[in-house]
């Protein structure tokens, strides 16, 4: 119960996505992934640690959305959006295979080269949310192929056991059934 005096502010609803992006800090780029999503900032997660304060650029696609970082715990951090971040654009914006073309108002040449030759190569994910979800999507195939296989296996066992069952209650019933022959 608030005290006299107190009040909460609203929390804005959040909605839970699982976007793969990528992030670029002071240090360097790397990968993250955004975990939920409101109209004014995300959860993000990422290898590299981020301190509150540090001021980031997301980039999913075409999509940039600038941001400081307000508070961290462990791999996972709260992102401050500068401008309004539409979430149905956001997931709707499919991932880029190369980083966007710069103007020529790049400062650091070689790191762009850099970002640039890493991104050609084929993509790789070591964002560990991303894993995860790789891994759980593998594990319910597995699943459903070993139930599939099971109910394979039972409807072969049932159809063996079947007809000898059946050709026996036959043979039976007709034995019931055989009149004896009338005696003169």
């Amino acid at each position: 119960m608030p005290r006299r005096g107190q009040t909460f502010r609203h929390r804005e609803a959040r909605r839970q996505v699982n976007i793969p992006c990528r992030i670029k800090t002071e240090r360097a780029w790397g990968d993250a992934c955004i975990h939920n999503i409101s109209s004014r900032g995300m959860m993000i997660s990422c290898d590299d640690p981020l301190a509150p304060g540090d001021y980031v650029d997301i980039r999913r696609g075409h999509q940039v959305v600038i941001g400081r970082i307000v508070w961290r715990r462990d791999r996972f951090s709260g992102l401050r959006a500068q401008d309004i971040v539409d979430a149905d654009i956001l997931i709707r914006e499919p991932r880029l295979d190369r980083r966007p073309a710069q103007g020529p108002d790049t400062s650091d040449r070689r790191a762009g080269r850099r970002a640039t030759a890493s991104l050609d190569r084929a993509p790789r994910h070591p964002d560990q949310a991303y894993r995860h979800e790789q891994s759980r999507i593998l594990s319910s195939r597995l699943q459903f192929g070993a139930i599939c296989a099971f109910a394979v296996a039972a409807a072969v066992v049932i159809a063996m056991q079947v007809p000898p069952l059946l050709t026996a209650s036959t043979q039976q019933i007709a034995a019931a059934l055989a009149m004896p022959a009338p005696s003169k």
